[in-house]
């Protein structure tokens, strides 16, 4: 079956922006105590890449698929291959590095994998892979909902943040007891506690050109309420923080967060139209071409950079610097040692199932100007360049 193959820029700016802020959220929590108010008011704004990943996640498969739907057995089976086996690996490599701090007997360690496979928390970031599984077996279910309520999307959207609202006040608790007390440590592995941010990515896939036309024509606005609604969340923060503490203060499942999360997406969005108007193919273009296609990568990769840096407490290697240099030589090394690290990773046979992309055989410039690469579990290539007016081709594998 088809699907759509142009290429939609201001979403590779969304999702460039979007992990390099993931990156920047697990050096503050991983470089710096959990507990400290200051570096928790940094974490609070940056806590909106959890939610804006589903955001993405739902537009570029929902506006992929959205004149015809896919096959729902191949389209299992390849969004599976691309995220399930690196979900898996990753489980295991990462459960290893616990063992390595933390040892336990053999049988007491399988049993602990077996958990963290089934959970999703075998390193911080596993979750999201485990969440976007969940919305890949539903998505057929999710597709169909969209389409069948499409004359009604505005009264969805209200439906679906109604629910949002409430369920992050449900979650949001400092003293849980009986099944809530059960439940939230699984809360942050599971869709339906995020599923306003796919509603919300599905719907405007489906009205794209409407709600492009709507951030192009109100950069004010977009600027103005990504502002207002930071400017809230910290205050939330700082109100709340006195009483539940900076870790607590920051959790992801508070009202406040909603509407901070939906304006950052439209301010990367705004940037990324205005960029993508502006692309000529010069070596910015390039490098964010080649940025978005190594994300899921560098996404996989670098908590064990920031494990590599941090294991030892005190006498760590990221402990040898002053705050806050700590965290940007940390921030800086990730990333670049994530980008090296991905590029050996993407030249051996075992490219898809450490990565989720197939086996770099090309040279650089070869692979930009030939092939813009299999989509990332996150992604899909959608859309038009408005600068261009030329389709992106998409070498299935």
């Amino acid at each position: 079956m088809a699907a759509r193959s142009s290429h939609v820029y201001p979403a590779d700016m969304v999702r460039v922006l979007t992990f390099a802020c993931v990156i920047a959220v697990h050096t503050v929590s991983t470089v710096n105590p959990l507990d400290s108010v200051p570096f928790g008011a940094l974490t609070m704004l940056l806590h909106f890449t959890r939610e804006a990943f589903f955001v993405l996640t739902a537009f570029v498969l929902m506006h992929r698929y959205r004149d015809r739907g896919p096959q729902p057995l191949p389209f299992w089976r390849r969004r599976f291959l691309l995220v399930g086996v690196p979900y898996v690996v990753w489980s295991v490599i990462y459960t290893g590095l616990q063992l390595v701090t933390a040892p336990q007997p053999p049988d007491a360690a399988a049993w602990f994998l077996l958990d963290n496979l089934l959970t999703g928390r075998a390193w911080f970031h596993l979750y999201f892979l485990l969440v976007s599984m969940q919305f890949y077996l539903l998505f057929p279910v999710f597709r169909w909902l969209l389409r069948a309520t499409r004359r009604h999307h505005g009264w969805l959207i209200a439906a679906s943040l109604v629910l949002q609202v409430l369920t992050d006040i449900w979650l949001h608790d400092p003293a849980p007891v009986g099944f809530k007390a059960a439940v939230l440590p699984y809360a942050g592995s599971i869709f339906l506690s995020y599923q306003f941010f796919l509603v919300l990515g599905g719907v405007v896939a489906m009205h794209l050109d409407e709600v492009d036309a709507w951030v192009r024509g109100r950069v004010g606005v977009v600027v103005g309420a990504f502002v207002v609604t930071g400017a809230a969340a910290e205050a939330w923060y700082l109100w709340t923080v006195p009483d539940v503490g900076a870790i607590f203060g920051t959790d992801v499942f508070q009202w406040v967060m909603i509407p901070w999360v939906v304006a950052v997406v439209a301010v990367f969005w705004a940037i990324g139209a205005a960029w993508s108007d502006r692309r000529d193919g010069g070596p910015g273009s390039r490098f964010l071409d080649r940025a978005s296609d190594r994300s899921f990568g560098v996404f996989l990769v670098h908590p064990v950079i920031l494990w590599a840096l941090t294991i030892g407490g005190p006498g760590s290697t990221a402990a040898m610097l002053p705050v806050p240099w700590s965290s940007v030589v940390t921030y800086v090394i990730a990333v670049v040692g994530s980008l090296a690290i991905l590029e050996v990773l993407r030249l051996t046979p075992l490219s898809v199932a450490l990565t989720g992309k197939s086996r770099s055989r090309r040279s650089p410039q070869q692979a930009h100007s030939l092939d813009t690469g299999p989509t990332p579990p996150t992604s899909a290539t959608v859309g038009t360049d408005r600068t261009r007016g030329d389709e992106m081709t998409e070498m299935r594998r």
